[in-house]
């Protein structure tokens, strides 16, 4: 029903066809700038970043850019490329002629992944991109994905940030998405992965595989939490994880 209702919503073409969204400041600081991309699923928006932020504070900017089609009286996207070059055009927007880092968080990664890609191709390269507990989609991820989502909506204030747009915005992003792969990219990329399985508060064997892999080369850090709470309870450590993989010498030191 909400995939259907997205096909009736209006959308664009091109990002010319529509306003900018105003970005969302949370850190400010001299060093690389981190602009995030928040997931395309419902509730999108720039809260899913408000405790990550705090631990750059005073040392970089961290700003989201929101995604076009999760408020009222906003436009969805008509094809995966829209939506991709309307991002790149806030990127450019927001970063000016500094370096800047892309962060993605969920699927907000693909988003990130595919900015980047076409970013790159247009001569404006990300220094480094930072996917959070990013997926392609498994079956044994999906089937616990999909029962915590069920558990955080009947308890989570979360919940109340569900409105129509925000519902329909999500079926209309699956369909745009719905057969991406990712393209190989030139920046160096840390893979953020949640060490509890979906729905856990704690790390436990299973007899499933149920992390998500990313199947480009990347860097990984494993931080505590599940892929919820990895931006929530413990949002301070996954935080910390990039901020040390930043400072680290590996390239991207200047960062």
């Amino acid at each position: 029903m909400v995939n259907a209702a997205a096909r009736v919503r209006p959308v664009f073409e091109t990002p010319d066809e529509v306003p900018a969204l105003p970005p969302v400041t949370l850190a400010t600081g001299p060093g690389t700038p981190l602009l995030c991309l928040p997931p395309t699923m419902a509730p999108s928006g720039p809260h899913y970043f408000g405790r990550f932020a705090p631990v750059f504070a005073g040392e970089r900017d961290v700003t989201v850019l929101p995604n076009p089609g999760f408020a009222a009286g906003e436009a969805l996207p008509a094809t995966r490329e829209a939506v991709v070059r309307f991002q790149a055009e806030a990127v450019r927007r927001q970063a000016g002629d500094r370096p800047f880092v892309l962060v993605g968080y969920s699927s907000g990664g693909w988003l990130a992944s595919a900015v980047a890609a076409l970013l790159e191709q247009q001569g404006s390269a990300p220094v480094a991109v930072v996917l959070v507990d990013t997926y392609t989609a498994t079956t044994s991820f999906e089937s616990r994905l999909e029962e915590a989502l069920r558990q955080r909506a009947a308890t989570s204030e979360a919940f109340e940030l569900m409105t129509g747009a925000q519902l329909t915005g999500q079926g209309g992003y699956l369909r745009v998405f719905s057969d991406w792969e990712p393209e190989p990219i030139d920046a160096p990329t840390l893979y953020v992965h949640a060490t509890f399985p979906p729905g856990e508060s704690e790390a436990l064997e299973t007899e499933d595989d149920w992390r998500p892999q990313w199947p480009l080369p990347h860097e990984d850090a494993d931080v505590p939490g599940d892929h919820f709470t990895i931006m929530d309870d413990h949002s301070e450590s996954t935080a910390l994880a990039v901020r040390a993989w930043l400072a680290d010498d590996r390239g991207t030191n200047s960062l």
